[in-house]
């Protein structure tokens, strides 16, 4: 078996100067908040060696990308990987979007691996920490406050500090419900959709189980916009659509094409912005720029779901999957568009450590209790502790 990979003073983003072993045989597992440098270490140090020193790196590197956003794509690449041996193999969140028996399944799939390979995974959920042999724990917070190797333990040992998430929240409680029937949809004969209003509901089920083909069922039921009429041409009927003003389905694709697009750019508040000092965080402008109540009533949005850490001046086609879903939210709710909304999201806390997956689920429910509906496709435990109804799927 391969030696040792001996990386010295990583400093790709806001990584400061890492310096550790990855270790062939074992399973390693990058954790922390987001935006605390763990993809950095795990893609721009391993596999891209970008501003660091190695030593023994391995002639054969696998990467599963974190720009596949797919979760069954990651999980068929996984498998792929079987018969692999004396590689680094790098694994970005293969785990978002499972249910608990697949998390547990491919867990031990990438323990098996580690057996003959160097494993690392960055992932959040607490499956993957029963069969982690090391955990390294990046922060201490996100963006410029994090970038630290705070610890190196156990993956066992690392479950024990985590903290009991306490739900503390009122629970939504409707009997209005909207219900759409198809002749055909997505090739499936007589399909019907159905949620409740003014709840957080959440459609549940294990991968290619139909919870993305459901959402996109619901939205194009609810659709007003142009040529909405020819989306939806064989459906049959909606009951009680007249509750709602409008749906908004918000999925994880990148935000913009454009190469030259930032945060601020994005966001639409670079026009208000006279000075030319963009390379700050959110939550340092918000302090910066408390004086200016237009500029800080939309900051403010994105950092109370966990955004505040993004720089203004960060180009917006590096934003993960999650971080594209919550600003592509924030934006629309920096335009004021009252009550009785429907606002679709496709795996929403993608990405999330437990603390912003409280933060994002605890926005939704405060959207709900301003008169407006949230549907999103997610197993996460953590999120679904925070939902007011289950859509269960099956394969």
């Amino acid at each position: 078996m391969e030696k040792n990979i001996e990386i010295k003073n990583a400093c790709a983003n806001n990584l400061k100067n890492i310096s550790v072993e990855i270790e062939f045989g074992k399973l390693t597992v990058c954790a922390g908040p987001s935006g605390s440098g763990k993809s950095s270490f795990a893609f721009d140090t391993l596999v891209k060696k970008e501003k660091c020193v190695m030593e023994n790196y391995p002639k054969v590197v696998k990467s599963i990308s974190q720009r596949i956003s797919d979760t069954s794509q990651k999980l068929e690449e996984l498998e792929k990987l079987k018969k692999v041996e004396n590689a680094l193999i790098v694994i970005d969140e293969p785990l978002a979007g499972t249910i608990e028996l697949e998390a547990i399944k491919y867990s031990k799939m990438m323990k098996e691996l580690s057996r003959k390979n160097a494993v690392v995974v960055v992932e959040h959920r607490r499956e993957i920490f029963k069969e982690a042999d090391i955990v390294l724990v990046f922060g201490p917070d996100s963006g410029p406050s994090g970038g630290e190797l705070l610890e190196i333990t156990e993956g066992k040992e690392y479950l024990k500090k985590l903290p009991t998430i306490t739900v503390s929240r009122i629970e939504n409680k409707s009997n209005k419900k909207i219900t759409a029937s198809y002749r055909m949809f997505d090739e499936i004969k007589n399909y019907q959709v159905e949620f409740y209003l003014n709840t957080v509901t959440t459609v549940t089920g294990p991968r290619k189980s139909g919870k993305s083909t459901y959402l996109d069922a619901i939205y194009k039921a609810l659709d007003k916009s142009c040529g909405a009429s020819e989306r939806r041409k064989n459906l049959l009927e909606v009951k009680n659509k007249n509750y709602i003003r409008r749906p908004h389905i918000i999925d994880a694709t990148p935000v913009t094409k454009n190469a030259k697009s930032t945060v601020a750019t994005y966001y639409g508040i670079s026009k208000f912005l006279k000075d030319e000092n963009l390379d700050i965080t959110v939550a340092e402008a918000i302090l910066f720029y408390s004086n200016k109540p237009l500029i800080t009533r939309r900051l403010n949005h994105l950092q109370e779901i966990g955004l505040g850490y993004l720089k203004l001046n960060q180009p917006s086609y590096t934003l993960s999957g999650g971080e594209c879903q919550r600003i592509k939210l924030a934006k629309l709710l920096c335009k004021k568009l009252g009550d009785r909304s429907v606002y679709i999201f496709d795996n929403p806390v993608r990405g999330l450590g437990e603390k912003n997956i409280e933060k994002v689920m605890l926005m939704f429910d405060r959207l709900v209790k301003n008169n407006n509906t949230i549907l999103i496709a997610e197993n996460d435990p953590i999120a679904l502790q925070f939902v007011d109804k289950k859509i269960v799927l099956e394969n």
